[in-house]
């Protein structure tokens, strides 16, 4: 069972339309190489049956698949940061390349890590992990969940 979309879309567009650019909105753009939430909400609300809430407060966006959480986005952060579900092992190997990347922030710090938007990373490959991530939870969910989803009308 998915949770309703609930809550403010992240920084500023509400669900169901494109986000606007940072410099759009009215506000300076993300420095180089840091990842504006937007971008992030539009490459999550790609991906099937995803829906976001606030359940820990305005200041952070939770993407779920099949009610799991697969990405916590933390908007009021400086610098802005995402926690993400990823291979324990794989976990280990980012966390020793990457100094942004560390374990997850108030979860599971075996299977999730937190990767600080802090310039040190690319867009991209951040934009990579939290599909790997989505992929991740994705197959944990129950068979019976999954083929629940698939039966949906929005897949």
């Amino acid at each position: 069972m998915t949770t309703p979309n609930a809550g403010p879309a992240p920084d500023p567009a509400p669900q169901g339309s494109d986000p606007a650019p940072d410099a759009a909105a009215g506000t300076d753009p993300a420095p180089e190489g840091t990842l504006p939430s937007d971008v992030v909400h539009a490459h999550c609300m790609t991906m099937p049956h995803v829906t976001y809430d606030n359940v820990f407060g305005p200041q952070t966006t939770c993407y779920r698949v099949g009610g799991k959480i697969f990405l916590m986005l933390g908007q009021d952060a400086d610098p802005q940061y995402a926690t993400f579900s990823y291979d324990p092992e794989e976990s280990l190997v980012l966390r020793a390349t990457y100094p942004s990347v560390v374990p997850g922030y108030y979860s599971n710090k075996r299977l999730s890590n937190t990767v600080y938007y802090d310039g040190r990373i690319e867009p991209e490959q951040t934009l990579d992990w939290i599909s790997e991530s989505y992929a991740i939870v994705f197959a944990k969910l129950p068979r019976k969940v999954r083929d629940e989803l698939a039966a949906r009308p929005d897949a």
